[in-house]
């Protein structure tokens, strides 16, 4: 029901001419920007995937793990320091 909200105010805004909004932007977009902002910025993606209510982690991995470039790297080292003390 919020979508759907947001996205009537959305077209009101633009039919009005209130702000300049791109013709091919969409509210869906913002979904989009929010979860690359808090992936390129290391939050975890479990949060992420809670926050966009995937139903699933593995939704939100399929889509946004081209945000997280050598997460399996940092991952290994992190794991082989802790299990070598």
């Amino acid at each position: 029901m919020l979508n759907y909200c947001i996205g009537n105010q959305w077209q009101r805004m633009k039919k009005a001419g209130l702000v300049e909004i791109p013709e091919r932007m969409v509210v869906y977009g913002f979904r989009h920007f929010f979860a690359f902002n808090c992936l390129t910025h290391n939050l975890p993606i479990t949060d992420v995937a809670e926050w966009m209510d995937h139903r699933s982690l593995g939704i939100t991995f399929k889509i946004y793990r081209h945000l997280m470039p050598g997460s399996i790297g940092r991952a290994a080292k992190v794991l082989n320091v802790d299990l070598a003390a």
